[in-house]
């Protein structure tokens, strides 16, 4: 309704304009009144022609040069203009309705029509944010050249692009391709050898009742179980740490090189990533399984409600021993070293890599607590985003 008493307010005063041009004429006459009468008489005749204007039977479309990129990339994108009649002495301001994460770039274009019906601009956009972004509209402004009139328009034209976080190539090897008890790993997956205990633990729930140690058990007064020679397999799970980080966008960065170095070496590769959402990918391997994982990518935030331990809790239960399980983070606390140290006296000690802007980046108490799981048997590396090409070839014991 604004809007609309404001257009009525520019029409009636442009013709307010023109009629007190005119009576000034007719009573003043001579030379002069006359030449202002007649000046501005084209441009408001053009202001009233904008104003019956119809913009709703201009055609525009948007063309964008593809619907997928990656983290860092430009963005090319044309929007052609085709007008039924063209009106002169007028331009046209051309209004993208973009995401909120491209709403700090420039979004006008003004494209000065003056005897052409149709016309094209071409815009880049640099280093595009990563994620999923919807092009829902163009605003079309149509004005004279004194503003005495302006006309708007919306064109609900719909794209959609996706952008997949950056990676690195990386260099792969399984880190830590031992036994639970020393050697090299088998090829052959092999959970475990039922032949010979090698030790007892506490019972967890989905232990088989035959594993049970009755001795054990009895003299500890609670149940116990017997541990297994257990061969680790090839299978990876990256678990992603989606607390608030500021380094959130490197930590998505070294998953996605992680994970692509792994899935094209012929690795099963899964992912864990809890947050507001809550997505398992189970280990699988191939090109439409890594196009998956990078689609949860490059949609993904640092959204987390719970802390890293507690999920990490939650999560390792419902997967065999023999998978080879590796954490992502940027920040290492009391409580998620605890975790850890409890998995590593479970047998299911895994890598952590702990991802940093710059290797001053790591505090005392974070040391403290890496030499910590270093001393159980966890594999630790810290790394940077310099580091991302080789971090599987340095760090870590």
């Amino acid at each position: 309704m604004k809007k609309r008493l404001k257009f009525i307010r520019q029409i009636g005063t442009v013709v307010a304009l023109i009629g007190s041009l005119f009576s000034y004429a007719m009573f003043q006459g001579g030379f002069v009144s006359w030449f202002l009468f007649y000046s501005f008489l084209p441009f408001g005749l053009c202001a009233l022609a904008i104003a019956a204007y119809p913009l709703r039977r201009i055609q525009i479309a948007r063309t964008i040069a593809s619907s997928s990129y990656y983290a860092g990339d430009t963005l090319t994108v044309t929007i052609s203009l085709h007008l039924p009649f063209f009106v002169p002495l007028a331009y046209v301001m051309v209004d993208e309705n973009w995401p909120l994460a491209l709403q700090q770039i420039e979004r006008n274009r003004a494209m000065p029509l003056f005897w052409r019906k149709t016309y094209s601009c071409t815009y880049t956009v640099s280093n595009l944010p990563r994620g999923e972004h919807l092009f829902s509209a163009i605003r079309v402004t149509m004005t004279d050249w004194l503003g005495l009139v302006t006309k708007e328009t919306a064109f609900p034209i719909e794209d959609v692009i996706i952008v997949y976080p950056r990676y690195v190539e990386m260099k792969y090897r399984k880190v830590g391709s031992q036994l639970d008890q020393g050697g090299v790993a088998s090829p052959v997956l092999l959970h475990r050898d039922m032949t010979m205990a090698v030790g007892v633990r506490e019972y967890v729930q989905g232990d088989r009742f035959s594993w049970i140690h009755w001795k054990a058990s009895a003299r500890k007064n609670e149940l116990m179980t017997k541990e297994f020679e257990e061969w680790q397999s090839d299978d990876i799970v990256v678990v992603l740490d989606r607390t608030p980080t500021p380094l959130f966008e490197e930590m998505v960065t070294f998953t996605a090189s992680f994970l692509r170095a792994a899935i094209k070496k012929g690795v099963q590769t899964g992912l864990i990533s809890v947050g507001s959402d809550r997505f398992i990918f189970p280990s699988r391997n191939g090109e439409a399984h890594l196009q998956q994982l990078f689609y949860h990518l490059a949609k993904t935030a640092c959204d987390s409600l719970q802390p890293f331990a507690r999920i990490i809790q939650q999560e390792m239960a419902q997967w065999p021993l023999s998978v080879s399980i590796s954490y992502v983070t940027s920040q290492l606390t009391k409580e998620t070293a605890a975790s850890l140290s409890d998995f590593a006296a479970k047998n299911r000690r895994g890598t952590v890599f702990l991802i940093k802007r710059d290797e001053h980046g790591v505090a005392n108490e974070e040391r403290e607590l890496l030499e910590q799981l270093r001393r159980k048997g966890i594999i630790t590396i810290i790394t940077t985003p310099e580091q991302f090409a080789n971090a599987l070839f340095g760090g870590g014991k």
